[in-house]
């Protein structure tokens, strides 16, 4: 006979110490990966715990980078085309696309501030970025920056967002960044960076900026990174890299700035520490788009394809203690940006008949899961990701909604 009681506090704790003596201690939970593919018109959704994709979410025309709101429940994708000149919100819990906003022409870049509050876009065309109020979901400012805005980041402590202007697409150029005060949105200063900067990256201490200075889109030539001191506005360090470095992330822990050198077809991997190249890492054809997973153990590359090729591109996935590629995702045409959403399941993990509680006998049927005595169909909310199996991450999840009560909907 089944037990079907509501946890008590001395029960809670030996249930959760039976489970971690069991199957060991737990994991952080596996993010979702979005990728934006330009020719195809929509988003690749990867989950990362199997490097498969999950789904494929429509778009608008010519996607460029994404955002994600701090809560991972939503993805502000820019579309760029001339028919959309628009931002795409996805529900990451559904996967499904819930508003669309009218921003400025060509909008490539997108950063949300660190309350979740504000979305701040880049309009390439138009020399500006817009500034989304996120409850609201409408354009709540729109601010003049250098010619044609790419990429932009925010600081850690939401008060700047720093935009680089890549000043010509076609042609080497010496570019600026923007530095746009959050609070007044007005710009503070502008900083004097290398040739068509691209993308932005800041450390996690909020110190420097870094910047990718491509060269040139279409012209083959060696880039570098302009490293910014947030303190100053002015460049600390330049540093070599490869040919046309487009894309930047940089680690959790602020060590290392992985950088997308476009036609060379590789990552390079910068020291932090020193400013310099430790090494590089093969990807795909065209990498632009990066992102680090929130654990800092990988790194997701969209393989865009040269420029003017309209052909399905890939993902290539780099394990930062090995630095190696351990895996190619497919994915749509000319997949461009990426951004990483820690999403929770909407479903309570463990609750197998849905009212709400996770209870002892649910748990005690999610181990016999685990542990092969049972089938999954006795609790499919165990199962997040709907593998066929449970494990230590989806049991721990479970008894934190034991204890904690079911999440709301």
């Amino acid at each position: 006979m089944s037990v079907s009681v509501i946890l008590r506090r001395p029960m809670r704790l030996a249930i959760v110490g039976a489970i971690l003596q069991l199957l060991g201690s737990a994991a952080l939970a596996q993010p979702l990966v979005y990728v934006s593919n330009k020719h195809s018109a929509d988003v690749s959704v990867i989950d990362a715990a199997r490097n498969a994709v999950i789904a494929t979410v429509a778009v608008g025309e010519s996607p460029s980078e994404i955002g994600v709101t701090p809560d991972g429940s939503f993805a502000y994708v820019a579309n760029s085309g001339d028919h959309s000149n628009s931002v795409s919100i996805i529900d990451t819990h559904k996967n499904a696309v819930r508003g669309t906003i009218p921003v400025g022409k060509a909008p490539l870049g997108v950063a949300i501030t660190p309350d979740g509050e504000r979305a701040y876009v880049t309009n390439a065309s138009a020399n500006t970025v817009s500034v989304i109020n996120v409850p609201s979901s409408a354009v709540a400012a729109t601010v003049a920056v250098g010619a044609q805005p790419s990429g932009v980041a925010i600081t850690p402590s939401g008060d700047f967002a720093y935009v680089a202007n890549s000043k010509n697409f076609n042609t080497p150029a010496a570019g600026n960044v923007s530095v746009i005060d959050t609070r007044t949105n007005k710009v503070v200063a502008t900083v004097a960076v290398g040739d068509n900067p691209f993308a932005i990256a800041i450390t996690p201490n909020g110190r420097f900026a870094y910047v990718t200075n491509s060269n040139s889109l279409t012209i083959t030539g060696p880039g570098s990174v302009s490293v910014i001191d947030t303190s100053t506005n002015s460049v600390a360090a330049t540093i070599p890299v490869g040919t046309n470095p487009l894309g930047i992330a940089i680690t959790p822990d602020g060590r290392f700035a992985y950088v997308t050198n476009f036609t060379g077809n590789s990552v390079a991997i910068i020291d932090t520490a020193t400013n310099t190249v430790a090494t590089s890492v093969a990807v795909g054809q065209g990498p632009l788009g990066i992102a680090i997973t929130a654990d800092g153990q990988f790194v997701y590359v969209a393989n865009r394809q040269p420029f003017g090729q309209t052909t399905p591109g890939n993902v290539s996935v780099i394990d930062t203690a090995t630095r190696r590629v351990i895996a190619t995702i497919p994915a749509g045409d000319n997949p461009t940006g990426v951004a990483i959403a820690e999403v929770s399941s909407g479903q309570c993990a463990g609750d197998c008949n849905g009212d709400g509680v996770v209870t002892v006998d649910e748990l005690i049927r999610g181990v016999n899961i685990a542990l092969g005595t049972q089938a999954p169909s006795k609790c499919p909310a165990v199962d997040a990701n709907g593998d066929g199996t449970v494990t230590v991450d989806e049991l721990v999840a479970a008894v934190g909604a034991a204890l904690n009560g079911c999440p709301r909907p």
